[in-house]
């Protein structure tokens, strides 16, 4: 009886404090939704397998790192400081009705995800990663508050495949 009791503490203690953090990574989303000038990402709804890790906001830049069952994670940043996306290339790129499928994806090559489009860039130590910075397509032809918002996603451990995946998930806050 002693030890079915420990159980059901040791999974309601377990409830209550995935219940916190997701309760905490609300609240830190909605301040940064608030906050930030342009609009924040955020997965409409969560792939299998895949939960929050942690969500931190501070000057402007918004982190949520996501991670599934196998090991795998992901960062999605957000901020306005990112650099390294050449535009003018990303508007001739979105113009010219190329689709990504037809590519051989190599290292930094400019690819399409759902809305989104940007630089693909591959990195095999200390881990393997997959590198994602981008921006909203509708963006490139009619810039918010004077600038163009760039985002990044970095997978850490998942495939090409599962990043992009993860990226088809995400939905500008409005």
């Amino acid at each position: 009886m002693i030890k079915i009791n420990l159980v059901k503490t040791s999974l309601i203690a377990v409830l209550l404090f995935i219940m916190a953090a997701c309760t905490q990574a609300e609240n830190t989303l909605s301040q940064a939704k608030r906050d930030l000038p342009f609009p924040v990402l955020f997965p409409e709804e969560m792939l299998e397998d895949w939960d929050i890790e942690e969500t931190v906001y501070e000057d402007r830049l918004l982190v949520t790192t996501f991670h599934n069952n196998e090991e795998g994670r992901v960062e999605l940043i957000q901020d306005q400081n990112i650099q390294g996306l050449d535009l003018e290339e990303l508007r001739n790129y979105v113009l010219s009705n190329r689709s990504f499928t037809d590519q051989v994806l190599e290292s930094n090559k400019v690819i399409e995800v759902e809305d989104f489009v940007g630089e693909m860039a591959f990195f095999m130590e200390p881990t393997p990663t997959v590198q994602y910075t981008f921006v909203q397509k509708k963006d490139l032809f009619s810039e918010v508050n004077g600038s163009v918002p760039y985002y990044q996603v970095i997978g850490t451990d998942i495939s090409q495949e599962e990043l992009k995946r993860f990226i088809s998930t995400l939905e500008a806050s409005t």
